[in-house]
């Protein structure tokens, strides 16, 4: 009696590295963005903790122009926008 033959597998070994230069020179980039992101926000973070910059109300200027005194500005609005097409 003869057993039947089996079939082992063999793994998959790729013959080059998984990565190449350009792979490791994105990963760079991406590396030096997020570090760049990090420092610019700290730095506004820093500069927010300083000091507050809200506005009060009694210091806001007054909102009592009305629509009729500008209805010749929104047209020249509304018409340099049409012609900027």
């Amino acid at each position: 009696m003869t057993s039947p033959q089996t079939k082992t597998g063999t793994p998959y070994r790729p013959r080059r590295a998984a990565l190449n230069w350009v792979d490791y020179l994105v990963i760079a980039a991406t590396a030096m963005v997020f570090a760049g992101v990090l420092a610019v926000n700290g730095t506004y973070a820093a500069n927010a903790q300083g000091g507050s910059t809200i506005i009060p109300a009694s210091q806001l200027p007054s909102q009592d122009a009305r629509i009729d005194d500008q209805a010749s500005m929104i047209k020249a609005r509304i018409g340099l926008a049409l012609a900027g097409r």
